[in-house]
């Protein structure tokens, strides 16, 4: 039995895989063996004494930072666990902005002097990947200005020639929070990216696609075929109803949105609910059928 096989008796979530080919690369303690293979056990398994025994025979892996200072190696060890608070200046709030970029930036300082330029002050910044990565926005004032992300994106993205995406967390002011924070909007921006939700993407906006996210694939075969089945190949009246639905069911405002008389509408709205059986003017029918037209988009 390999040492990595002995590993996974002991640890279930140990992978073989390097961080920047994992979605949570901060989620692991990451270790080389003496084969040089890279591996990763998650946190939740693991405690100092894990540490400390394996890096008896391991090599201590790290990711990959540009930049370590005091700030920055303070925050990256409360994130991974390795301190229970911050050695420097607390902030009065922070959050935390992830970003991803369809190309990897030909010059890595230079993009990241022109976010750090956003800022009063320079902001903890670290990249996971050679094309995502984070940003530990701190308000350290009271008349602290704070960033407007939809307002700069699209300089941003003139500037670059490339496509920038924005996942941003709430704010908020428990420091020992930060690394359940963390992970959490570290999944929602992940869940954002993959949906394409928005260029500047909040919990708000990621909401719903959270709930189609956690849905089984086999599940949602099951869905698909159940709603959709008699409308699948009418892609205005799929849309139709989509748009219904995201006015709140206002009729008024849906005609309008579409450029169609009311009575049109009437007509479609009453067309899908024969056809599916589905009375999308109910609430509790309306939910997830907008889930499942929102999931629709992405097969």
């Amino acid at each position: 039995m390999t040492i990595i096989n002995q590993l996974q008796s002991i640890y279930p979530s140990l992978i073989l895989s390097k961080p920047d080919d994992v979605d949570h690369p901060f989620d692991y303690e990451w270790f080389q063996t003496p084969e040089l293979d890279t591996i990763g056990i998650n946190k939740e398994e693991f405690s100092n004494r894990d540490s400390q025994l394996l890096s008896l025979f391991l090599t201590p892996y790290s990711i990959h930072l540009p930049s370590e200072n005091e700030r920055e190696k303070s925050w990256m060890d409360l994130l991974r666990g390795k301190s229970s608070k911050l050695s420097v200046k607390l902030p009065l709030d922070y959050r935390f902005v992830f970003f991803s970029i369809s190309e990897e930036p030909a010059n890595k300082d230079t993009f990241q002097e022109a976010f750090q330029s956003l800022f009063p002050r320079k902001m903890p910044l670290f990249w996971e990947t050679d094309r995502s990565g984070f940003i530990i926005e701190e308000i350290m004032t009271e008349d602290q200005d704070i960033i407007s992300f939809n307002e700069i994106i699209d300089v941003l993205m003139s500037d670059f020639y490339t496509k920038i995406r924005f996942y941003i967390s709430e704010f908020s002011r428990k420091v020992p929070e930060a690394p359940d924070i963390f992970s959490w909007a570290s999944h929602c921006h992940s869940v954002a990216d993959r949906y394409r939700v928005s260029s500047v993407a909040t919990y708000k906006d990621t909401l719903p696609y959270l709930y189609i996210d956690a849905l089984p694939p086999s599940h949602w075969k099951h869905l698909y075929r159940s709603i959709f089945k008699e409308v699948q190949d009418d892609e205005d009246l799929l849309h139709t109803i989509k748009v219904f639905l995201e006015t709140g069911a206002n009729a008024s405002l849906t005609a309008k949105q579409l450029y169609m008389h009311r009575n049109s509408l009437q007509y479609r709205v009453d067309k899908f609910i024969e056809k599916t059986g589905i009375d999308v003017k109910q609430f509790a029918f309306a939910v997830p059928t907008y889930l499942a037209l929102l999931m629709l988009d992405y097969e």
